[in-house]
Parts: C-alpha cells; structure tokens; sequence
C-alpha cells in the first residue's frame, strides 16, 4: 500500500496541508480540511449580465451570495472541485483592462491584479496578447468572436399600391417597354403583310379570310381596304391579350401569329410570376434591415455604431489592418461612439439608428431576452472568455485542466443554457435578420387597387365627354345644326329617350343596306362589287 504526504500535524499550528500537487477529490478520501485552511482568493468581476448580476434581494445578502450568474456558477463549481475559497468585488472603475497609454498602467480588473488588489479575475474577460502579457490566462471557458447588434425595424407594411410590390420597379419599368416594342412590332408587322388587309365597303365592312387581292381585278376602280390593326387597336390587342381580356379580333397572318404567339408566352410568365408572389407580399410583414453584414456598415454613415470603450473589440479594430477595420475605427474614434457598457450599448441600439458592436455570446444573451434586437451577419475572428491570474500562478494550470473537463462533461454547455435560455427569455431564434408575421388581408391592403379602378372610371367619363363634344361639334358643323341642338339630340338618344330606329345612323345604316331591291348597297344588280372609294 502506499502513502501519500498530503501534510503534517503540529500542536501548536493544528494542520497544515499542501495543496500544489494533489486534487481535493484526492484530500477528500484522506482528510477533512476546514474552510480556513485553504487557499483564499479575491476575485475582483465586473457587472454584466448573464456573467455577473446583482440578485434581487442583493441589499440583504453578504458579499459573495449576493451576486449571481454563469460566472459566479462557474467559480463556485471550480471552488468546491478545487479546494479554495474566495471573495468576491466589482471592479471599481467598472472596466475590464486595457493598457490607455502604452505605458503598463492598466486600468479595470488587468490594474486591479497587478496592484495586487485581487488574485483572480473570473468575468467576461477576453484574452488576448496584450492582456496575457500582463497577467497569466487559463483556457477559454467560453468561444466568441464580434458580430452585430442592431434592433429590429418596424414591420414593412403593405401600403396603398402594395398590390405592385410584388414585381420590382426595374421589371415593371421593362414590362412597360416591352408593351409599347411589341405594340409598335405588331402595328408595323400587321400593316406590311398583305394577309392583314381586308375589304372596306361604302358603310359596311366585309372581313374576308384572303387578301383584298384576290377581289379585286385592273379594270376595277381601286378598293378601299381596312385594316384592324390600326395604331390603337395594336395598343388595345395588347393590353386586352395581356390581361386576359380577349379581343374581338385576331392575327391571321403567319407572321403576326408568330409575333402574337410569342407575346403570349411571355406575358403568361410574367402574370403567373405575378400571382404567385402577390399573396406573399400582400400577407406577410418584412422588415427592412438596411445593413447585412460588417462591410455594410463599414460602407454607409445613415447607421452609427460602436462598442465598448476599453475593452477587447475597441482593441480589435484598434490593432487591425484590415481596410474595412481601419476605416471603422477611424469613425468611432472622430465620432466618439463607444459606451460604458453592454447594457448601455444595448439601450442605444434599441433608442437610436444605431448598431453595436459587441461579442457574440453576449449579443446571444441580448437577442434571447429582447425580440426587438437581432443579430446582423456572421462573427468576426475567435477568441475566448478566460480567468485571470498573477502572472506563473500555481494555480493557472489547475483552473484550465478543470475547465477543460468541464467542457468535456458538458458542464459548461449547461451552465450556459441555464443562463441564456431558462431565466425569462422571451425569443427563441437569436440569428434571425427578419421576423414574419402574418396577418389576415385589410382593405388598406388593397386600397390601391380601387383608388386605380375609381381613377379609370374618372378618366372614362372624362374621355366620353369629349368624344361626345367633339362628336356634337363635328356634326353640327357638317349639317348646319346648332351645337346645342345636336347635343341635346345625343343626350335623349344616350339616355334612351328617343327610338332606335329614329338615330342617323341607324336610318343610314337601311339605306346602305337596301337599295330599293332588296340586294345590299355594295353589289351591283348582278351581284359583282361595286366600285366605292371611302
């Protein structure tokens, strides 16, 4: 059997116990050692939440029961599996470290170590070289790197012309342009083939399935001809097609066919791209994020943004090369935008147009808590939150090859889903750029769309006025009529206060077709065309 020396026993001084190589599971099966007579530390922390937080009832507790967090839980696991004891202080100046002046005096919990005020710093404090020249770090209990916070823009509500969002303004820009190149394609196709012409007679107008051609011989006076495809008749077949209005009339020449058929194919994509995203749009709620990434932010000046002042991501950019980095700096530098704390940059972004640079784990925290906080990007580097120490502490070694088991055990895992997601929060996706909400269609969703309806009935009043005056006018001036009279006469007719049969055109209309023998008015007494010119 062997025998270990873990101390020795004197009367005068009771126990003394060698606590640098031997692990207190190890102490424990051979011997009871009181709280005094182990090693003491002071740990200095710093407030931030979920790390280090008062408790409610803090005023009525002692130094140490009166904090509470995930660090707070990690000291006492490495306590108790350690064998030591501890005090714990918030840094007096509230700062985490940093060397201001390049000189070693270093300021927050790195001073308070080197001042000899504290022999352990457990907080969220990030290592890296500057701070670990100072003072000695142990393994990282927590990996982060720096990403984004930024609040939540108000939901992107449908507004009265809503009903266009669904295509963008560039596409509608070219679905306006293709409309008028195939409209004046179609006029000029339709107007160059023979296969689009057809006979025009006198009052009355005979379409026939063949060119005007073939009716017509030298001897014969020239035939006037017709052609459907006039200028705004091309505008109306396309709209009409487009919206799947129909049209009284067609294209029968191959070419207009082709030009028509292809015309088709393309608006029924568009319409059927069209309908599908029009629920989306019209149903679901999107916010805008101006900014997506840390280049985007680096690249605009509408969003201010900043960190902490002093602590390691201030350093970061401080210290990069990086040409984003660089500038970035340089604007929190002029603009003096950093703040105190993670708390104080959480206020800002959820008050002002502005984004917070803060280190991942943190904002994690945040964005569980606050559903009106999201997280922008991806993470910038990697380094980690470790304990800090007096420079070749015993005990740095010891504390890293704990935490280390920890994080095998998954001890750390739990400690940290205990803390970001179990005590209140209220959100359950932290990496969400955009929240959707649906919501049941209202009538200022599709307002729009009457106000467009209730504007083409004003501009068709308006346009059969005018017609109607300029028809009034015009016969007036070739019959000798008053104006008056003839407006007047127009007006009963529209109004159904005259007989049908009474209107010039239709008394018009019986003459051209009876001529006295009952054959129409275009064909001579043998049947053959008349010779009419219009």
């Amino acid at each position: 059997m062997k025998h270990f020396q873990i101390g020795f026993w004197e009367p005068a001084t009771n126990v003394h116990v060698n606590m640098s190589g031997d692990s207190k599971a190890q102490l424990q099966r051979n011997v009871q050692v009181s709280d005094e007579l182990k090693p003491h530390f002071r740990v200095t922390t710093i407030m931030e939440r979920p790390y280090v937080m008062l408790k409610k009832n803090h005023y009525e507790l002692d130094s140490n029961s009166k904090f509470e967090g995930f660090c707070i839980d990690l000291l006492a696991e490495l306590s108790k599996d350690l064998g030591f004891t501890y005090t714990i202080h918030a840094v007096k100046d509230g700062k985490y470290g940093n060397d201001k002046y390049g000189n070693g005096s270093w300021d927050g919990m790195i001073g308070e170590i080197l001042r000899g005020e504290a022999e352990m710093a457990v907080a969220p404090l990030t290592v890296n070289y500057r701070r670990s020249e100072a003072v000695d770090f142990t393994k990282p209990f927590l990996s982060l790197g720096i990403s984004i916070l930024y609040k939540v823009p108000d939901d992107q509500q449908p507004d009265l012309f809503s009903f266009l969002n669904p295509l963008s303004w560039q596409i509608w820009t070219a679905i306006a342009t293709s409309i008028i190149t195939v409209t004046l394609g179609m006029y000029f196709v339709a107007n160059v083939t023979p296969y689009e012409w057809n006979l025009n007679f006198s009052c009355c107008t005979a379409h026939e399935p063949h060119p005007a051609a073939a009716f017509a011989t030298s001897q014969e006076a020239p035939i006037v001809m017709s052609n459907n495809y006039s200028f705004w008749n091309t505008v109306w077949y396309v709209l009409s097609t487009m919206l799947k209005g129909g049209c009284d009339f067609g294209p029968r020449a191959v070419s207009t066919r082709l030009l028509g058929g292809t015309w088709w194919v393309f608006y029924l994509v568009i319409i059927s791209a069209y309908t599908a995203n029009l629920a989306a749009v019209l149903t679901v709620s999107r916010p805008y994020i101006p900014i997506k990434n840390l280049d985007d932010l680096a690249n605009q000046t509408t969003i201010s943004y900043g960190t902490i002042r002093g602590g390691s991501t201030m350093q970061f950019f401080q210290e990069s090369r990086i040409a984003a980095h660089v500038k970035m700096w340089e604007y929190m530098k002029d603009k003096d935008v950093f703040v105190t704390s993670n708390g104080k940059g959480v206020e800002r972004a959820l008050s002002m147009n502005y984004a917070y640079l803060m280190e991942s784990t943190s904002l994690e925290y945040e964005t569980q808590q606050n559903c009106n906080l999201t997280q922008i990007g991806g993470v910038l580097g990697s380094k980690g939150y470790g304990i800090a120490l007096a420079k070749k502490s015993d005990w740095t070694d010891r504390i890293s090859r704990q935490i280390l088991l920890y994080a095998k055990r998954g001890i750390i895992e739990m400690k940290k889903t205990k803390w970001w997601r179990s005590k209140g929060a209220a959100c359950t996706s932290t990496a969400s750029a955009v929240k959707h909400d649906r919501f049941a269609l209202s009538m200022y969703n599709v307002a729009g769309l009457f106000i467009t309806l209730g504007v083409g009935i004003v501009l068709a009043v308006i346009v059969v006025i005018f017609e109607l005056l300029y028809r009034c006018h015009h016969i007036s001036k070739k019959e000798g009529k008053p104006f008056l009279e003839e407006l007047c006469y127009e007006l009963k007719f529209a109004m159904n206060m005259t007989s049908l049969s009474d209107h010039r055109s239709r008394q018009k209309m019986s003459m051209c077709m009876n001529n006295g023998n009952g054959k129409p008015n275009h064909l001579n007494e043998n049947g053959s065309l008349k010779k009419t010119t219009l």
